[in-house]
């Protein structure tokens, strides 16, 4: 399975209390789903909420071309469904497993009624969706502001503390660059240039990180804005 491809957000599973937790889950229809299985496509409009058990779901817009465009890869805890639920918006990706997955499917109707019964759930499924939304606006400021090199290196920095192995990240070139909005070209040059500083070890689908506090502090010396401290 691929590491997480992410925005560095908290999944709402680790937000909210065991029996909250446990309710949602009574109320949903865990579904499996092989490597590459469609979740759900772009234009979908049935509503309700998915959780992830397990395996990784990969978020992609497709190409008229048959090409897809990553945006991101979240794992177990994650949930997805939350702008269809409140905004009535139809999705947006199109979600495909990755690996063996599994997902707990609530539909609107339950969800509808914990929600309403829960006043905890409205303010957590807030604090997640808010984490999400600050970690997008930083990624966008990073866009205007800093150079793909750093770039690249606070993605792959961001990668590695959720990565099963923090030595190591499971991506491709290709997620990378589609996630960066770049091309692949482009991207492995700024991959290239990683290595050369030793920062980053490049192997096949996978970037190894023999030094995260190397890497974290070789991305702070030249970034201009200071990180802020985020809250527990």
């Amino acid at each position: 399975m691929a590491d997480l491809l992410d925005f560095d957000s908290r999944p709402l599973l680790s937000l909210l209390p065991e029996g909250l937790a446990a309710r949602l889950s009574a109320a949903a229809t865990p579904v499996d789903y092989d490597d590459g299985e469609t979740i759900h496509s772009r234009g979908d409009d049935k509503p309700g909420l998915s959780i992830i058990q397990s395996g990784a779901v990969r978020f992609a817009i497709p190409g008229a071309d048959g090409s897809y465009i990553t945006t991101s890869i979240l794992g177990p805890g994650h949930c997805f469904g939350e702008a269809i639920l409140f905004a009535h918006l139809p999705r947006a990706y199109d979600a495909i497993a990755v690996g063996e997955t599994r997902v707990e499917q609530i539909s609107k109707p339950r969800f509808d009624r914990i929600f309403d019964e829960e006043p905890a759930l409205a303010r957590l499924m807030l604090e997640a969706t808010t984490q999400r939304l600050y970690a997008v606006l930083e990624f966008l400021d990073d866009v205007r502001r800093l150079p793909l090199l750093v770039r690249t290196a606070k993605m792959i920095a961001g990668m590695a503390r959720s990565a099963k192995n923090a030595e190591e990240v499971e991506c491709s070139q290709s997620d990378l660059a589609f996630t960066l909005g770049v091309s692949r070209v482009s991207i492995g040059k700024a991959l290239s240039g990683l290595q050369d500083e030793r920062l980053i070890v490049l192997g096949y689908g996978r970037i190894g990180v023999p030094d995260r506090a190397a890497l974290d502090q070789w991305i702070a010396d030249r970034t201009p804005l200071q990180a802020l401290k985020r809250g527990e």
